[in-house]
């Protein structure tokens, strides 16, 4: 059976089962008025009962949908990409559940694609979160990119459409611990952005808390960069000239001042920057670690759904244009 145009990977955890619904109706109407042959991926990311009732319900009632369970919550970027390995289509466009990325911004995602682009990524002009959360995405992505060892696309997300070979090359790095929106970038490939105004959670809660966000910051920084490790003897050198310049001024300057004051600034700054370098290289270490292990990036407890099966009006339309073809061959008397 032929592939269809394009797979729309949807990574879950805890969702409302109403924005599922919603999200679903939407992609309906967006990509059946352009005629586009789709399916749908879900992958449950270890979610309550609640929510994989829920996507259980969903796979039966509509046949294009692909339900893939994973056997615990390994994260978002882990769950993205069983997504992608179990996805068909010509081209893949990751989303949110949460309905904050507009699915009506796919269409031209695909004509981009049809012009040659092998990646289109959404590019947040404006975002309705909290101001904390404005500032430290946009402090992240300064810092990453300051960083890395290719220019990271300031203020995106996970919504991207790629191609089938950027998903293949993607699917070939080995890389367990996975941050997506600096491996796409470091792939290479025709790359193209396009601005998207990113709505408020229409229901709902976040699941993203602090610690998933840190966590996120993190792998991506420890992913994309060594340059951490590269600062350690340069605050090293000069942790070193302030501590002789200490102990010079211990001696030269006025006699009010104790110079073991001086000694045990630069013995507490020290240990500080010592414990910190500690810190730093031991994460590397975990993260090197973890890919030593090669344990795999996911596991999935059960698979759901056709494995492809054309949307509903397409399907109309095959059957209108065999009946017509039968009609145009039968022998006339």
């Amino acid at each position: 059976m032929a592939a269809p145009d394009l797979s729309v990977i949807v990574a879950v955890y805890n969702e409302d089962p109403r924005n599922l619904i919603r999200l679903l109706k939407r992609l309906e109407e967006v990509l059946l008025a352009v005629s586009i042959n789709y399916e749908v991926v879900f992958v449950n990311d270890g979610s309550t009962e609640r929510t994989t009732r829920s996507l259980r319900e969903i796979s039966g009632e509509f046949p294009y949908v692909k339900l893939i369970n994973l056997s615990r919550n390994f994260g978002q970027q882990a769950a993205i990409t069983a997504g992608m390995d179990h996805s068909d289509g010509r081209a893949i466009v990751n989303i949110d559940s949460d309905l904050q990325d507009p699915p009506e911004l796919i269409p031209q995602m695909m004509e981009l694609w049809r012009r040659g682009y092998d990646v289109v990524y959404a590019t947040r002009s404006t975002r309705q979160d909290s101001v904390s959360k404005r500032l430290s995405a946009y402090l992240f992505y300064r810092v990453l990119s300051s960083v890395s060892a290719v220019p990271i696309p300031q203020d995106t997300g996970d919504f991207r459409l790629m191609d089938r070979k950027v998903v293949e090359a993607l699917n070939q790095l080995p890389e367990k611990t996975r941050f997506l929106r600096g491996l796409v970038p470091w792939l290479g490939f025709k790359q193209v952005g396009i601005p998207v105004d990113r709505g408020a959670r229409e229901l709902g809660e976040s699941t993203y808390t602090l610690k998933r966000l840190l966590r996120l910051a993190m792998d991506g920084l420890l992913s994309l960069s060594v340059a951490p490790l590269f600062m350690i003897p340069i605050v090293g050198g000069v942790i070193l000239g302030a501590g002789l310049i200490a102990l010079i001024s211990a001696f030269t300057v006025s006699a009010s001042i104790q110079p073991y004051v001086f000694v045990v600034a630069a013995m507490l700054v020290l240990s500080g920057v010592q414990v910190l370098a500690v810190g730093l290289i031991g994460m590397y270490l975990s993260t090197a670690l973890g890919e030593v292990r090669a344990r795999p990036t996911y596991l999935i407890q059960e698979k759901l759904g056709s494995a492809y099966e054309t949307t509903p009006r397409a399907k109309e339309i095959k059957e209108i244009q065999a009946e017509s073809s039968l009609a145009s061959t039968a022998p006339t008397r």
